[in-house]
């Protein structure tokens, strides 16, 4: 029951919001009526989301109000109708009060009424289309104020249309249509109007003829008139267009008209052409003809006398490129036309039309021979035709522009394929019928290599079928048509038919005659008669295997077969295969069914000589005889010359039936040998002629066959390990060779001799058997092996072989083998053609490649390189052609570029380079090799160059390549200045020291930078870190190396170090003259040593600086004494600063100079004059000039310049002033200019001379200011130019005008002219003006005093404090800086001196007195701070507030304001330092900018500056802390984070959490675990912060609270907030339950409202005068009493206001 009652509370409460929180408005809270004497204008205000509203007038004699219900028993109001009151008197003003029956809420309109003043005709164009849409014109009225009327329902104007021109007086142009005789929505008010016969405010307008023609719309006699042109709906054609210079285009017009288009020439149209930009193009024949001139854009305008119908855009172009399409398609058949367009684009891609003057030419290259029948003029359109198969390439080069030869390249290109055409082999393919189902491949010719689809006709046959592959089925008798089509290309087709019918006869055909034991073949083909013609036909196709073989006399027919191997002659459609085992005559019948046919066959074997085909051989040489035959025997016609006989070995493998014999040579000379067969009494021979020669008479020594041609050069080519075969043949004297089944005896040699070159055999050759008669040793032919070593790589030479008798040589080479690096290569995809593949060495140096189809490969200079079709895996053989058995298989591996990789330094120097690549990889994510650069772009300060990138400055860039389309990641890089060793040159004493730095370079997380000795190391020793020190005398260079992550040297710079003895020992000052006041540096060198050098000495030398006189001036030997950093070491150097003029003597003395060499002690002494500068100031002012002042006069004034010491004046002006030798300045004109003042003290001989800018103005006006103490009534007018600078003018007369007048007196500064005294003055004050006059010039000024009884409001501080000022437009002197916030103001002091500064506020008219102390003390404050803020404090004598004087209010608007401090902070480089105002804390200080992220701990000196004061400090430069979670929950335990950093910054780190949540902390390790627990169970999200002092950071873990199951929903959630308030809560609800019911039973009743008088509130009371301001603005003397529409300052109080949403009535 308890969680009932909540609930329904906050149901409650949520209602109330509701209720409370929306809102209704009006529609239009301010309407512009306006006023007829006879008319009422009406206007109809509506209530968006309200409920029931009442309705009141403020003035019900200017306007009648009527409310409007929603229901029928007018209880309920949302909308009410104003009318303008027939009695009411423009203009005027009236509030419209909308009063909710229920709530109370008040909303409110305004009415304002007035006279029309003028007219004004609003359309969307001017220009009417003949014939076409009616267009709507408007008329709005204004006020005199300029002001738009709302509304004109219900006011009738005159509309009049008159043509214009030589029309004028015809038919009108232009026709007044009615919105009811349209299908238009006409606006509201215009149908009661046009049917009474009245025009409204708005018209529809029609164009009936073409011309101008003049609307007037007048009310009464205010009018306005608008011209009209009516046109003709055309166009030209092309409306935008491209040409090249020099061409044509004629242009045509597009008529619309009775709902077509149509197109004629612009000479058969009342139009005639104009081109307004004659530069780009021009008329060419005055009437359509235009003709480009130059490139650029103009507009073509179609004229109809003088006015414009039609306008195109034409742009003259440059040609850049030339599309080339060949149609119908890229593939065409030989002896079809076909047509070649071309286009021309520009750069950008825009189609270029091409004219009459534009003049392409073709070109045909390829294996393709194609015909150009005819084209068009231009040559954009031709038709060709092929006449035979191949491919081609057509080239489109733009040749000639207006007869002139065009020099820029400007082509393009298309290749096409042509082909045979298609046809079906045979057209008609006949199909023997066996009852058996067949299928049978149907074959196609031309078409090229394009893959084809086969297809039946419409008209199927289930007798046989198709397949797509072309496969015929046939399963019985029947007719098909059938049709093949290439499957890219179908319109490329042809057409057959397929037969199968059963054979009516059979015939066989075969040669007649066979062998025995060899195969024969018999052709048989099947006819039919022609189911159309009747005509007789033979069967392309049948089944072999239904035929019967039969014999019918002689020899049986064996081993019957079918031969589908061979190819059927001519008409057979099969080819039968039988052999026979012995001679004679043979009748066979071949038969199918019934049908067949006989064949007779001869049948015989003969003997046959299988080798040789004839003999010679040596006296004493043997060779063997094969033979074939039946019963074969030798004999020999003379024994004694050759002899014949049989030889019993094993036959030919491949004449298992041949027979051996073996011939023998006895002596010199020819025989005849004969082989005998008898068989069947009958004889057969073959007869083989022999001969014998005495000896070899020539011996030819052939090279092995190579593997390519090997023209030219050795014949012979030997690589190591290799044997060569060298063929030798032996001729007799005739020329006959020479065999000998042994081979013969024959000696070599190596001609030049060579331990490297040897022979298998030295004295025989060996003797190559031929194949075919295998294993019988039938010499083939004779050959010498020869075999080189490596050692013999280079030589060449001859090789000879001798015999008795006869000699011969051949050249021969040894070479190195052949090798080809590498043999494995993945290239990218460019383009066909892959260049530089491998590298080819050794061998002869002829190579040719092995590339498979479609690859083209060949080796040039030593490098393989390739065209490949497309992307993929290609294996190239690379043969040697001269050495055989040289060869190797290069795999090349093209892969399209998948991605590229920028491979290069992150940094490089300005003006300095380093190495750049891409890498670039494939699909298969291997890295590729590429044979060009890749196309590179760089953004930023780098560039790249010939494969480097070079920095151009320091800065940055990043760059990124692209190769073949893919473009890289980009890649920044940084450009750091070029790296320098400081000091570049140095010297230093035995055992000095000295630390090398580096100046620029790049930075350090990118290199590492290493210090080590170039030379001199006896003289010198560096460490790594830059650290010199001294060893003995000599000279000594450093180089610093900069090396990245790769150890790749980026940068280096050296620097040269001398070391020198001590001698010569000085004193220096910096000057000999010092000005009073003014530090001066003095300095102990040596020859050669600076004052730093020495002060490296280990142990330091002892020096003892003295002043003679110490009132003349005082020492400064240390940092800590004044703060200023010194260029030299602490110790041996001091600085002097003068007190007084005069001669100031220092006593030196030094002691340990050197102790390393030696000892040294010294003494010195050096003077130094001390002289004051120059002080100007003006005889009458109580301060002197300081730098940065100007002296600025009023035109007519005159003041004196003084100076000490007395010197002589001079300017240099344009005639603005004049000054003499006095110092007396005059202005006489506006102007500037400078004036010098110099002095010569002739005595020390110094010449001194100071500046003072002179600026003389015209007074533009005066402002008058407080005089004298803060209590004294005195009035000072300044005189002020029109930037507002202040004038002095002494001389000026100052006044105040009646009706009282004030005595003047002079000022206390006498220069700065006459005061007035104001007395009687109580403590309200008066409105007074003053007015001053000099130099003809007079200016008055109005303002308020009040009496000396009002103190003004006083201010202490010291310089750079700010002080806040309530409200903008603050005056302020020229040493304070005003920023101006959300109304207040925020004043700095910038100076440093003390003064008194007066800060005046014209409205409402505020003055504030700063009095400026001297600081005496700048420092920062002692504790560690962060980086960003580091307070300073500044304080003055007794001052012990902050430097910030505002309140809270005003710190809060000030937010985000720009302050410039006077001080200036400074630190370590790279960083920089800035000067800050904390004003949330008010606190002044120091922010540290670092140069990068802070990636490491470091500590900084952070000084501050301000004049002579100085003070420094050491700041800690610490990187951020890191949380592990930003979202921890308690649901999940245990709830834990860590926060890690820097040790040093974890101490100062402060963790707080959310009401409800502790946290246990521990420290370990630098971190800080953080456990997170709940006190309470609540729901909800809590959170902890963690702040870190030292790193300004602050950091919000979210923390998801647990909760009990109640709260496990929002409406638990909202229970959960509101469990503390519901005791409250429920005592609220209840008494405003009760409230409302009371209210609600008092609504019920009936309410008598009285007269009352209107609230005053409504219009306040206005004073007839406006009141005076101190604004300085026309209307200060007065204004209108009534109010002026759109004046703000008379309207009623903010609680009318039309934004306002609800405001309850009671609180009114």
């Amino acid at each position: 029951m308890g969680h009932l009652h909540k609930t329904i509370g906050v149901f409650i409460t949520f209602y109330c919001l509701t209720i409370i929180c929306d809102s209704a408005k009006i529609n239009t809270p301010r309407v512009l009526l306006p006023w007829f004497e006879n008319l009422n204008v009406n206007f109809t205000f509506e209530i968006i989301e309200g409920g029931c509203y009442s309705w009141s007038l403020s003035r019900d004699d200017i306007i009648d109000i009527e409310p409007l219900y929603d229901d029928t028993w007018g209880h309920c109001s949302r909308a009410a109708r104003v009318s303008v009151s027939k009695i009411s008197v423009p203009p005027g003003l009236v509030i419209i009060l909308a009063e909710d029956v229920n709530t109370g809420e008040i909303l409110r309109g305004d009415v304002d009424i007035d006279k029309i003043a003028s007219l004004k005709i609003l359309s969307t164009t001017r220009d009417l289309y003949l014939e076409q849409a009616p267009e709507a014109f408007e008329c709005v009225a204004y006020d005199e104020k300029g002001n738009k009327f709302t509304t004109l329902e219900g006011v009738s104007f005159t509309w009049t249309i008159n043509n214009v021109g030589s029309m004028y007086g015809q038919n009108p142009l232009v026709n007044l249509i009615r919105w009811s005789d349209t299908d238009y929505e006409a606006p509201k008010g215009v149908d009661e109007l046009e049917y009474h016969g009245l025009h409204s405010y708005s018209v529809l307008l029609y164009g009936q003829a073409m011309g101008e023609a003049l609307v007037t719309v007048c009310l009464g006699h205010i009018c306005t008139d608008l011209n009209l042109r009516v046109v003709a709906s055309v166009v030209l054609t092309p409306a935008t267009a491209f040409i090249v210079p020099g061409d044509t285009l004629r242009y045509r017009v597009v008529r619309a008209q009775a709902g077509r288009l149509t197109m004629q020439d612009v000479a058969d149209t009342i139009y005639n052409m104009k081109v307004p930009d004659t530069s780009v193009a021009v008329l060419e024949d005055t009437i359509s003809l235009v003709r480009g001139v130059e490139v650029g854009t103009s507009l073509v305008h179609l004229m109809s006398g003088v006015t414009n119908v039609a306008t195109a855009t034409l742009s003259v172009v440059e040609p850049f490129s030339i599309r080339v399409t060949i149609r119908p398609s890229n593939l065409l058949i030989h002896g079809d036309v076909f047509i070649i367009h071309c286009i021309v684009f520009d750069e950008e891609g825009h189609a270029i039309t091409a004219g009459q003057e534009m003049l392409i030419r073709l070109t045909v290259e390829g294996d393709a021979n194609v015909d150009l029948l005819r084209s068009t003029e231009n040559g954009t359109i031709t038709d060709a035709v092929a006449q035979n198969a191949g491919d081609f390439t057509v080239t489109a080069r733009l040749y000639s522009i207006a007869g002139r030869t065009l020099f820029k390249k400007v082509e393009g290109q298309a290749s096409a394929v042509v082909v045979d055409p298609l046809e079906i082999v045979p057209p008609e393919l006949f199909i023997a019928w066996t009852d058996t189902t067949q299928d049978f491949q149907l074959h196609h010719r031309g078409g090229g290599k394009e893959d084809v689809t086969w297809s039946e006709s419409e008209t199927s046959s289930s007798a046989l079928s198709l397949a797509p592959t072309g496969k015929l089925t046939v399963r019985g008798i029947g007719h098909l048509e059938v049709r093949v089509h290439l499957t890219k290309y179908p319109h490329i087709r042809a057409t057959g038919s397929a037969w199968a019918a059963a054979a009516e006869a059979v015939r066989v055909s075969s040669s007649g005659a066979a062998r025995v034991g060899r195969a024969h073949a018999l052709h048989v083909a099947l006819t039919h008669a022609h189911p159309h013609t009747a005509e007789l036909h033979n069967f392309h196709r049948c089944n072999c295997d239904s035929f019967a073989v039969s014999l019918l006399e002689g020899p049986e027919p064996q081993n019957v077969t079918a031969a589908t191997w061979i190819e059927p002659m001519e008409g057979a459609c099969c080819v039968l295969q039988c052999a026979w085992a012995s001679r004679g005559v043979s009748t066979v019948r071949v038969s199918r069914g019934r049908a067949g046919d006989t064949a007779r066959v001869a049948v015989r074997a003969a003997p046959a000589l299988l080798w040789p085909g004839h003999v010679a051989a040596l006296v004493g040489a043997t060779l063997p005889v094969v033979a074939e035959g039946e019963a074969l025997s030798p004999q020999s016609s003379d024994a004694r010359v050759t002899s014949l006989s049989a030889r019993d070995e094993t036959s030919p493998l491949r004449y298992p039936d041949a027979q051996l014999f073996t011939v023998s040579c006895r002596r010199k000379g020819d025989g005849r040998l004969e082989l005998v067969s008898f068989t069947e009494d009958e004889k057969e021979s073959v007869e083989l002629e022999a001969s014998c020669a005495p000896h070899v008479s020539r011996i030819r020594l052939e090279p092995p066959d190579t593997p390519g041609n090997c023209s030219g050069g050795p014949r012979i080519w030997l690589r190591p390990g290799q044997e060569v075969m060298v063929k030798v043949t032996l001729f007799d004297a005739i020329g006959r060779e020479l065999l000998d089944e042994q081979g013969p005896s024959v000696s070599w040699e190596v001609q030049p001799n060579h331990v490297g070159i040897e022979y298998r055999s030295n004295d025989r050759l060996f003797v190559e058997t031929n194949p075919e008669f295998a294993p019988v040793p039938v010499p083939h032919k004779y050959y010498q092996l020869v075999v080189a070593s490596e050692q013999a790589i280079g030589w060449s030479g001859v090789l000879k072989a001798a015999i008795p008798d006869a000699t011969a040589t051949i050249q021969a080479k040894v070479v190195a083998p052949l090798k080809c690096e590498p043999l494995k290569v993945n290239t990218a995809w460019e383009s066909e053609s892959v260049p530089n593949i491998a590298t080819i060495t050794g061998g002869s140096g002829k190579y040719s490649v092995e590339m498979p189809k479609g690859v083209t490969a060949s080796v040039e200079g030593g490098r393989l390189s390739a065209t490949v079709p497309a992307p993929g895996s290609y294996d190239l053989h690379v043969i040697d052609l001269c050495v055989g058995g040289e060869r190797q298989l290069v795999e090349v591996n093209v892969e399209e570029v998948l991605s590229v990789e920028v491979s290069t330094a992150r940094a490089v120097c300005v003006d300095g380079c380093v190495p750049i690549s891409a890498l670039v990889k494939g699909i298969s994510h291997r890295y590729l090799s590429t044979s060009r650069e890749p196309d590179w772009k760089t953004t930023g300060q780098i560039v790249v160059k010939d494969g480097n990138l070079c920095g151009l400055n320091e800065g940055s860039g990043r760059v990124r390549a692209s190769f073949g389309g893919v473009w890289s990641p980009e890649v920044e890089v940084v450009v750091f200045p070029a790296l320098r060793v400081e000091p570049a040159t140095a010297r230093l004493p035995a055992g000095g020291r000295v630390q090398l730095r580096r100046v620029g370079g790049p930075p350090a997380h990118l290199a590492a930078l290493h210090y080590r000795a170039a030379s001199g190391h006896d003289h010198l020793q560096v460490s790594s870190t830059g650290l010199a020190q001294g060893l003995s005398t000599g000279t000594a260079r450093v180089r610093l190396v900069a090396l990245d992550i790769a150890n790749v040297e980026l940068a280096s710079a050296e620097a040269e170090i001398e070391v020198v003895p001590i001698a010569n020992l000085r004193v220096r000052a910096a000057t000999q003259t010092l000005l009073v006041g003014r530090p001066g540096p003095v300095w102990l060198t040596a020859g050669g040593l600076s004052a730093g050098a020495l002060g490296s000495l280990q142990p330091a030398p002892r020096v003892t600086w003295g002043l003679r006189d110490p009132a003349a001036a005082r020492l400064y030997t240390s940092h800590v004494d004044d703060l200023l950093e010194r260029s030299v070491v602490e110790g041996l150097s001091v600085r002097v600063v003068p007190l007084k003029p005069g001669v100031i003597t220092l006593d030196v003395r030094v002691r340990n100079m050197g102790q390393i060499a030696e000892t040294r002690s010294w003494d010195s002494t050096i003077e130094i004059l001390g002289v004051s500068d120059i002080r100007t100031s003006i005889d009458g002012l109580s301060r002197d000039f300081t730098s940065g002042d100007s002296l600025a006069l009023a035109v007519g004034a005159m003041v004196r310049l003084k100076s000490i010491p007395r010197g002589t004046w001079s300017a240099y002006e344009d005639g603005a002033f004049e000054v003499n030798n006095n110092g007396d300045v005059r202005g006489l004109r506006p102007g500037h200019g400078v004036i010098v003042v110099k002095h010569k003290d002739e005595r020390n001989n110094i010449d001194r001379e100071a500046v003072i800018h002179v600026e003389v103005s015209k007074p533009h006006y005066c402002t008058a200011e407080p005089a004298g103490d803060a209590d004294e009534a005195g009035v000072r007018l300044v005189l002020r130019s029109a930037l507002g600078r202040e004038l002095l003018a002494p001389q000026a007369d100052v006044a105040r005008v009646a009706p009282r007048a004030a005595p003047p007196r002079r000022a206390a500064d006498s220069a700065l002219g006459s005061e007035l005294v104001m007395t009687g003055l109580d403590a309200v004050g008066a409105f007074m003006v003053f007015q001053s006059s000099i130099g003809g010039t007079t200016v008055t000024d109005e303002v308020w005093v009040v009496g000396s009884d009002i103190s003004a409001n006083k201010v202490v501080a010291t310089g750079s404090w700010a002080i806040c000022l309530e409200g903008v437009g603050w005056r302020a002197p020229p040493h304070i800086s005003l920023y101006p916030g959300a109304g207040v103001t925020l004043a700095v002091l910038d100076a440093d001196a003390p003064a008194r500064h007066a800060l005046r506020l014209d409205r409402p008219p505020t003055s504030l007195t700063v009095h400026q102390i001297p600081m005496n003390r700048m420092e920062f404050l002692p504790g560690e701070w962060p980086s960003s803020f580091v307070p300073l404090t500044i304080e003055g004598s007794g001052l012990t507030s902050s430097p910030l004087l505002c309140t809270e209010e005003q710190k809060y608007a000030l937010e985000s304001i720009q302050v410039e401090l006077p001080y200036s902070c400074r630190t370590k480089a790279p960083h920089t330092a800035q000067a800050t105002l904390n004003i949330a804390d008010g606190q002044l200080g120091c922010s540290i900018v670092t140069a990068s992220q802070v990636t490491e701990a470091s500590e900084v000196e952070l000084c501050a500056e301000w004049g002579v004061a100085r003070t420094c400090t050491k700041v800690q430069l610490l990187p951020q802390i890191k949380v592990s979670e930003t979202k921890v929950s308690l649901l999940n335990p245990p709830t834990t984070f860590t926060v890690s950093g820097h040790p040093h910054a974890l101490k100062l780190v402060k963790i707080n959490t959310s009401p409800g949540l502790k946290l246990e902390m521990n420290t370990n390790d630098g971190e800080i675990n953080v456990l997170v627990k709940s006190e309470t169970v609540t729901c909800g999200i809590g959170w902890v912060n963690v702040i870190s002092k030292l790193t300004s950071q602050d950091i919000k873990v979210d923390v998801e609270r647990e909760c009990d199951i109640a709260c496990g929903t929002l409406l638990g959630a909202l229970l959960t907030l509101m469990m503390p308030y519901l005791p409250t809560l429920v005592t609220v609800l209840a008494i405003a339950a009760g409230y409302l019911y009371v209210q609600s039973r008092l609504n019920k009743k009936g309410r008598i409202q009285m007269p009352t008088e209107p609230a005053k509130t409504v219009i306040p009371e206005t004073s007839p005068l406006r009141s005076r301001t101190w604004s300085r603005s026309p209307y200060a003397a007065g204004g209108p009493a009534s109010p002026v529409y759109g004046d703000t300052s008379v309207l009623p109080d903010a609680s009318f206001s039309p934004n306002s949403t609800r405001i309850h009535s009671r609180f009114l």
